[in-house]
């Protein structure tokens, strides 16, 4: 399809995604080159169908609704050839009592044209794209079993070879429906409320800003946030988590989910072509679309091997009778069976069919994977990289002890911190405000002196105030012996540090924790199950608090006080000691450490643009849970592709082998062909049934 029409004039580029079954054209528009392709696209007996939602631009041209006969046009034509080839074998039958063997054979010709109806289609546009595909391949061989005046097996042949083209188009359609079942998900229509009055307009129409009224039982629209109402809402279409969630006021919804039994208002926030369920489906369509380096090393394969069983055939028909080793017909025959066989059909198919398979069960776990290459990538997975805040952690700290030192009240000595901290968007800042009970008047603090990754400093009520980390107080002359020995206590439990001092030396020490996901220790034990042979921790925090978390969350190496540039040396150093490495991150500040592993990993996706852009892999829910999973249906993916691989070439070779020594009738040909197709396709439709987390 794409080089029949890259041929048509004012294509520019024409790119067919296997996955989807979209055909994407760059053409010029003052040659307007669409009415010729789907000109093309129907000449060679493929349907035509709109993309849901797509629009026909003016003057473009239009898709006309197929008749019942042209969309069912394979059936038909396989339910007439089926007839026709029992009529015949019938006929054949009632010889003996003084029927004409010419009746049978007129019924089997009829038989081949009504079987071969599609497949004469498409030899006729590869034969014009200047291709040798299996339609042409398998045309010739009907043509010349005619030609030798078995009749029946021709008919046999083309009818057994329709068939399992149908079977195989069947199956291939279920991983399409896939990603159609996501396109379905977002409501063709928005109920907004404007200006006091509820309406229902196009998704397109819908702007940032406007009030969606969501009733019970609805899908939301678009992405926003809840302005009024709460409800549970099912996201696992967009994060693959089957418990529905709880939904306040100023949480985030996502288009696509489902609301439960409340009404909820929700103010959008992304416009429909922007959302979270429209960037997934993108990018799982380009993943899908994509090649992964097993497919492309097959390709490479099958560029020269039909050519040279075609050669070989042609040989096998010539030289053997010319130099008395048989009759023509003889050879001729065999030539034609190997002409069947020389299309890698199976082979082609095995790989893509299985990559596809695993990028959709991936995706409906909640695993937006961006490629095959990363599903192969993952397969060699040695050794896993955690980042600690936000990873194996819930990256949202909260202040568990305030320790008085000199005397001052904790209230006090937490107000302080909270005018210090009121202007910053560091997790710790918003942690000390959380804690007071009180906000802080804008302006209390004058004089303010930032100092980035150490601390603060800004003069209240006349006194000069410093706030930040231990080094920094120290740096400062805050900290005494007994302040010291308070810092290394909270710090041995884990516990993220705060010192407030002032001119007098620190007032009080802030204990801040970020708790541990409660899935960490068994995300890390089914890593170890799957066969990861290392799992590390790299963190900027303290040695202290990065042993506290890797010993909570079961990891048995922890590397800490890293800047960015550390976690890339470290990942660096761990991939020439064990292996490949896959980095787990938040794809923001971990951005160099996920491009320089093996398979970058970022957690959230559906709160962060970054990591969908940036990341090989995003897990939807930031359940590091599902890791295990992925990984090892990566594998299984790889298995898969080995299996499929190894059986399409070892039942070729034994076929080709068969028909050279004249043994392997055209049957078995198209068995070998059609018949492994359909084997491998149903092993990589495996795939799909199996979960990934």
């Amino acid at each position: 399809m794409e080089k029949s029409a890259q041929q048509v004039p004012g294509v520019v580029c024409a790119s067919l995604n296997f996955a989807t079954g979209v055909l994407m054209l760059d053409y010029d528009p003052d040659n307007d080159p669409r009415e010729a392709v789907l000109s093309v696209v129907r000449s060679a007996g493929h349907g035509i169908e709109s993309l849901p939602g797509a629009e026909v631009a003016p003057g473009g041209p239009e898709l006309t609704t197929q008749s019942w006969l042209q969309s069912h046009l394979h059936e038909a034509s396989l339910v007439a050839s089926a007839v026709l080839i029992v009529v015949g074998y019938a006929f054949e039958f009632l010889h003996s009592a003084g029927v004409p063997l010419y009746v049978a054979d007129v019924a089997f010709v009829l038989a081949a044209i009504a079987g071969g109806l599609l497949t004469g289609r498409r030899a006729l546009a590869s034969l014009r794209a200047r291709m040798l595909d299996m339609n042409v391949l398998m045309a010739l061989a009907v043509v010349g079993a005619a030609a030798l005046g078995d009749f029946a097996e021709a008919a046999t042949v083309i009818f057994l070879f329709s068939i399992g083209q149908y079977l195989e188009a069947r199956a291939l359609a279920r991983t399409r429906r896939s990603i159609r079942d996501l396109i379905d998900l977002a409501p063709a229509l928005a109920r907004v409320r404007r200006d006091g009055r509820e309406f229902e307009v196009a998704l397109e129409r819908a702007k940032v800003g406007d009030i969606l009224v969501v009733k019970p039982g609805e899908r939301i629209a678009l992405d926003g946030t809840v302005s009024s109402g709460t409800s549970a809402v099912d996201e696992s279409p967009i994060t693959g988590e089957s418990i529905p969630l709880a939904k306040v006021e100023g949480d985030a919804v996502y288009a696509g989910t489902l609301n439960g039994n409340g009404l909820l208002e929700v103010e959008v926030t992304r416009v429909a072509a922007d959302s979270t369920l429209a960037r997934v489906i993108f990018l799982v369509e380009e993943a899908q679309a994509s090649r992964a380096p097993a497919q492309q090393l097959v390709d490479r394969f099958t560029r020269y091997y039909t050519p040279v069983v075609v050669i070989g055939a042609v040989a096998v028909a010539l030289v053997p009778p010319l130099v008395g080793l048989g009759s023509f017909a003889d050879w001729m025959y065999r030539a034609l069976v190997l002409l069947v066989v020389s299309c890698p059909c199976a082979l082609v198919i095995s790989t893509p069919v299985a990559i596809v398979s695993a990028i959709t069960r991936a995706t409906r776990d909640g695993v937006l994977v961006k490629g095959g290459a990363f599903l192969e990538a993952a397969a060699r997975i040695n050794v896993v990289a955690f980042d600690k805040t936000g990873t194996l952690t819930k990256g949202c700290p909260e202040v568990v002890e305030v320790v008085s030192l000199n005397g001052i009240a904790t209230s006090r000595g937490l107000e302080i911190a909270a005018i210090l901290e009121a202007g910053s968007t560091h997790p710790l800042a918003a942690a000390v405000l959380r804690a007071v009970q009180v906000a802080p008047a804008p302006g209390s603090a004058t004089q303010l002196r930032d100092f980035p990754g150490r601390g603060v400093e800004a003069v209240i009520d006349g006194v000069r105030y410093g706030l930040g980390s231990p080094a920094f107080a120290m740096d400062e002359g805050a900290l005494d012996l007994a302040a010291e020995e308070a810092v290394s206590r909270l710090e041995s439990r884990g516990e993220t540090v705060l010192v407030l001092f002032g001119p007098d030396g620190a007032l009080a020490l802030i204990a801040a924790a970020d708790e541990v996901r409660p899935e960490a220790p068994e995300a890390v034990e089914s890593l170890r199950a799957i066969g990861v042979r290392h799992i590390v921790m790299l963190t900027g925090d303290s040695e202290l608090t990065a042993a506290a978390v890797a010993s909570h969350a079961g990891v048995p190496e922890h590397r800490a006080r890293l800047l960015p540039e550390g976690k890339v040396e470290a990942v660096r150093e761990l991939r020439e000691r064990w292996g490949a490495v896959a980095m787990v991150g938040d794809g923001v500040n971990d951005a160099p450490a996920l491009a320089a592993a093996d398979v970058g990993i970022a957690m959230g996706a559906t709160g962060s643009d970054t990591a969908l852009e940036t990341a090989d892999v995003a897990l939807m829910s930031s359940d590091i849970g599902a890791l295990a999973g992925f990984l090892d249906l990566g594998r299984r993916t790889v298995a898969n592709i080995r299996q499929n691989v190894a059986f399409s070439v070892v039942t070729k070779a034994v076929v080709l082998v068969l028909a050279v020594v004249g043994y392997a009738p055209l049957w078995l040909a198209v068995f070998a062909d059609m018949g492994v197709s359909l084997i491998v396709t149903a092993n990589g439709l495996r795939l799909l049934r199996a979960r990934s987390r």
